[in-house]
C-alpha cells in the first residue's frame, strides 16, 4: 500500500512538472517552430504580390534558393556581412579587453567611468545609426569638423557617399557600439579569478606580462568564446544601424543580409524569395549557436 502511494505520489509530481513545462512549450511552438516552419513553405512557393489577389501559391521546389544564390547582390551582402562582423568582432574585443584591463585596477572614479561607457550598449540602434549619421555628414558633421580644425584634412569628406568610406563608417560605428558589452564581460570574467593565483604567480618571480598570458588568457577563455560568439550573433543580424545610417547604400556598399531581406520582402514584394535569404541567414546564425552549445559542453566535461 505504501509502495502505491509512493508511486502514485511520484507520478503526481512527474504531472505538475510537466504543466510547468507546458508554457514553455507552447511559446516555443507559436512563437518560434511554427513561423519557422511557415517562412520554409513560403521558400517553396512562388509567393509575390499577385498572391493576395489571385490566392494561388504555386510549388516552385528550391527555385528561389537556386535564385538567390544565383543572384550577385545577394553574394555581396553575404560577403558584406561576414567582413562587417569579423572585423568588428576583432576590435570590440580588442578593445573591450583592453579596457576591462584597465577598469580592473582599482582607482577613484573606475565604477562611473565604466559605467559611463556602457551608454553606447543601451541606446536603440537605429538613434545610434541617426547620430552617427549626422556625425559622418560631409557638410555639417561634426567629425569632418574637427579634423578640418586640427588641420588633418583640407576639405569635407564624403564619408557615406563613397562606397568603401560608408562601410568604414558603418563599421567603426558598430565597434564603437559594442565595445562596451566586451568591456563588461572580459571585466566580470576577471573578477571571478582569485586574487591568490596572481599572487601565488608574483612570489615565483612572474612579471605582469607573464601572469597575463599564463593566468589571466587562460581562465578567460569561456568568456572569450562567449563574447566572440554573442558578438557574431548580434552584430551578424545588423539591421537597425545600417538603416539608420545608409539604408544599405552608397550603391549597396553596406547591404547586409538583413536589410535585403526587408528589401525583398517588403519593397519588391518577393516573399518565396524574401523566405528563402531568410532561412539561409537563419542556418547561419544556428550554426554558429550550435557550435558555442557544443563548445560550453566540452568545456563542462
Amino acid at each position: 500500500m505504501k509502495e502505491i502511494r509512493k508511486k502514485h505520489k511520484r507520478l503526481s509530481n512527474e504531472t505538475v512538472g510537466y504543466f510547468y513545462v507546458l508554457p514553455a512549450v507552447i511559446f516555443i511552438a507559436l512563437f518560434v517552430a511554427y513561423p519557422i516552419g511557415y517562412n520554409i513553405v513560403i521558400s517553396l512557393q512562388k509567393y509575390d504580390i499577385s498572391t493576395f489577389q489571385s490566392g494561388v501559391k504555386d510549388f516552385v521546389g528550391l527555385a528561389n534558393y537556386k535564385s538567390i544564390f544565383a543572384d550577385d547582390l545577394f553574394i555581396k551582402s553575404v560577403s558584406n556581412t561576414f567582413v562587417y562582423t569579423i572585423i568588428c568582432i576583432i576590435f570590440q574585443l580588442g578593445i573591450g579587453f583592453l579596457l576591462a584591463l584597465f577598469f580592473n585596477k582599482k582607482f577613484p572614479g573606475a565604477n562611473l567611468t565604466s559605467g559611463l561607457t556602457l551608454i553606447a550598449w543601451v541606446m536603440p540602434m537605429l538613434v545610434i545609426g541617426i547620430i552617427w549619421k549626422w556625425l559622418w555628414a560631409s557638410d555639417s558633421g561634426a567629425i569632418n569638423y574637427f579634423l578640418q580644425n586640427l588641420h588633418l584634412i583640407s576639405k569635407p569628406i564624403q564619408w557615406l557617399s563613397e562606397p568603401k568610406l560608408a562601410f568604414a563608417a558603418v563599421t567603426i560605428t558598430n565597434i564603437w557600439v559594442g565595445i562596451p558589452f566586451n568591456m563588461l564581460l572580459v571585466l566580470t570574467g576577471m573578477t571571478t579569478i582569485p586574487d591568490d593565483v596572481y599572487e601565488a604567480a608574483r612570489i615565483d618571480g612572474a612579471g605582469k606580462l607573464q601572469s597575463l598570458r599564463y593566468i589571466t588568457l587562460p581562465l578567460l577563455k569561456a568568456t572569450m568564446v562567449s563574447a566572440v560568439t554573442i558578438g557574431f550573433i548580434y552584430t551578424f543580424k545588423a539591421y537597425d544601424l545600417i538603416v539608420g545610417m545608409t539604408q544599405g547604400g552608397p550603391n549597396h556598399a553596406t547591404e547586409m543580409i538583413s536589410t535585403l531581406i526587408y528589401q525583398e520582402n517588403f519593397t519588391t514584394f518577393d516573399f518565396g524569395k524574401g523566405s528563402a535569404m531568410a532561412n539561409v541567414y537563419f542556418l547561419i546564425i544556428f550554426v554558429v549557436a550550435i557550435f558555442y552549445s557544443q563548445l560550453v559542453i566540452k568545456e563542462e566535461e
